[in-house]
């Protein structure tokens, strides 16, 4: 399945959601608005993963590379989850690298909770 990519550049945070498959094939339009998002430097972006049906090791590294630059500027970044990106991210062992919630509202809450600390 095609990946579908949808961006919501909010007030608070940004939201970014995928749905379908994220590969190879797709990582040329995930690394643009990767992109967008790096250059408005919003403090907080939540990565919606939660529809993903497909994960690759390509994808992965883009999600490495935003949590990288997230973590050099001081910002925050959170993934919504599913069980399948929840097992590729214990399998390559990065489950403690990103920090994740298993819905978009506990991923909100958890940078509300970031803002309040």
């Amino acid at each position: 399945m095609a990946l579908t990519i949808q961006l919501d550049p909010g007030d608070e945070h940004w939201t970014l959601s995928l749905i379908g498959d994220l590969d190879y094939s797709e990582c040329a339009s995930f690394r643009m608005t990767i992109d967008r998002i790096l250059k408005n430097a919003p403090p907080s972006t939540i990565v919606d993963l939660s529809r993903l049906d497909y994960l690759d090791s390509s994808g992965l590294g883009l999600l490495l590379a935003l949590s990288k630059e997230y973590g050099a500027t001081g910002g925050r970044l959170v993934l919504v989850t599913n069980d399948a990106v929840d097992n590729i991210l214990e399998l390559t062992r990065l489950s403690g690298i990103f920090s994740t919630a298993p819905t978009l509202g506990e991923a909100e809450s958890m940078i509300a909770d970031t803002k309040r600390g």
